[in-house]
């Protein structure tokens, strides 16, 4: 071998590690960083074929009568306009709301005729609207012949268990609804003692919500009895509660479909509430999501992985195969080695990692309405693929040479990976001179679109995500040759002074 030319050598060395760079078990997992993109669009458009059929299936709606569609429309109205909806969802939504008649937790008990009686009892069955298992009793007045005196107050009152010593029975009738009765014993009761009998024509109870506390925790389900002798009693009001009453809000989703646009009409209590109308396929919108996944997949993650794998294994897999001393062996000198696998590594990455980015592109070409793509490709398109792919295989020279070199110096090269990965992912958050001593930085002024930025990502995230000038394309490749050059001049270095020990591996 050490009587070929150079370059002979080189290319010879490069054919057999491309089997290495290739097939080897340890980066197989690369093609599927590649491939990953190409699925997920893939994926997008087989849905989007799915739905036009699925929507087809009844008949295809003019889009002028889309068009016309008003907000405030009543869903007869725009059923007996567009016809049946292919997609029609209904659902109903509830809410536990105060009763209209039930004025802040305040339950007024008219009793016709009125009733005789000195012992009025409060029987309390569900305490509140919720779990707590604890009646509260802000007030508990009565009214005879004379409405406007409340013959409880201050009376002798007893009940069952409080909850506290300062939550007795007696807070009930003392006239301040800022304090209240609170028992949370199995059988739970109020009762006052009226001194004498009086006709009782009108309770009221001032219940959880009177004291300040939330509306769920006024009384669910009480009756009221009342008694001359303290032993027989007489119900006088039946089973009711501070009520809370639901509110139902009816809700309907009808989709409709003119052939290329899907029109999502939402309903509220039978009103037309929003329309959005929608291409199924946005060619300009999928270009740029195509942008923001090259630039945040592609280039940040995929790449970067993919060219650790590929190339810390051409010296560290035959370190760890104990294979590397038959090349030291042979009659070529280790510069020309390390030139040969480095050029078999970036073979085998840009092919993958630009085929990957090129066929990702195709698969989007190809699923768009072919007037929008030769418009394209006839302007702007070509010229978008050479720069994705230029800057795929820019990626592979950069990151290969910075992982071969640090394959040969550092026994374990993930923590420095780790370290220049973090650096990368947090390129776009720093000043603009720190973000031009980044790969990355250099990779995306070879993007022929910029990262697209969500109109909805807050203010203050779009404040500090400010790329850096991008450099021009010339400078960016000028740039990362002369890394490429840099590092490969270490690793030549560090492989003229390389011995190997397996041993210590």
């Amino acid at each position: 071998m050490n009587k070929l030319p150079l370059t002979k050598q080189t290319w010879t060395i490069a054919k057999i590690e491309m089997r290495r760079a290739f097939f080897s078990r340890r980066a197989f997992w690369v093609y599927g960083l590649a491939l990953f993109p190409t699925i997920i669009f893939l994926g997008h458009f087989l849905n989007v074929k799915f739905q036009r059929i699925r929507l087809s299936a009844t008949e295809i709606t003019p889009p002028a009568l889309l068009d016309s569609l008003r907000e405030g429309e009543t869903e007869e109205a725009v059923r007996q306009r567009l016809g049946k909806a292919p997609t029609d969802y209904n659902w109903e939504r509830r809410r536990r709301i105060r009763d209209s008649e039930d004025t802040s937790g305040i339950t007024t008990h008219r009793i016709e005729p009125a009733v005789e009686a000195r012992y009025i009892r409060l029987n309390i069955y569900r305490p509140t609207h919720t779990g707590d298992n604890s009646a509260r009793i802000a007030e508990f007045e009565v009214y005879g012949g004379n409405d406007a005196v409340n013959l409880a107050w201050n009376r002798p009152a007893d009940g069952s268990a409080s909850c506290s010593e300062a939550e007795g029975p007696e807070k009930a009738f003392d006239g301040n609804p800022q304090d209240y009765w609170c028992s949370s014993a199995g059988n739970k009761y109020l009762q006052v003692d009226l001194g004498e009998a009086f006709p009782i024509s009108r309770i009221v109870l001032k219940h959880a919500s009177a004291a300040g506390k939330p509306e769920e925790l006024n009384t669910a389900t009480f009756n009221i009895q009342a008694s001359r002798d303290d032993k027989r009693f007489e119900t006088v009001v039946n089973m009711t509660g501070a009520r809370l009453v639901d509110e139902i809000t009816r809700s309907r989703r009808m989709v409709y479909f003119d052939g290329k646009r899907e029109a999502v009409l939402d309903f509220t209590d039978g009103k037309l509430v929003n329309k959005n109308i929608r291409l199924l396929l946005n060619f300009e919108e999928d270009r740029s999501i195509f942008a923001g996944v090259f630039q945040h997949f592609y280039l940040r993650l995929a790449i970067f992985f993919g060219c650790l794998g590929i190339f810390m294994n051409l010296f560290r897999g035959e370190v760890l195969d104990k294979t590397l001393h038959f090349w030291f062996l042979a009659p070529a000198k280790r510069e020309v080695l390390l030139i040969g696998k480095y050029g078999a590594g970036l073979i085998a990455a840009s092919i993958i990692f630009a085929g990957g980015a090129l066929l990702c592109f195709a698969v989007l070409m190809g699923f768009h309405d072919s007037m929008e793509v030769q418009a394209y490709l006839g302007s702007a398109g070509i010229r978008h693929a050479f720069w994705y792919i230029t800057a795929s295989v820019m990626g592979c020279i950069g990151y290969g040479s910075v992982f071969l070199a640090a394959g040969l110096l550092l026994r374990n090269p993930i923590i420095p990976a780790a370290v220049l990965l973090g650096w990368e992912s947090i390129n776009s958050f720093l000043p603009e001179f720190l973000q031009k001593l980044s790969v990355l930085h250099y990779l995306q002024s070879l993007c022929p679109v910029p990262i697209p930025m969500d109109d909805s990502a807050p203010g203050l995230l779009r404040l500090l995500l400010v790329p850096a000038a991008p450099a021009s394309r010339i400078g960016a490749i000028a740039g990362l040759i002369l890394l490429t050059a840099f590092l490969l001049w270490i690793a030549a270095i560090a492989i003229r002074r390389m011995e190997v020990s397996y041993s210590t591996e």
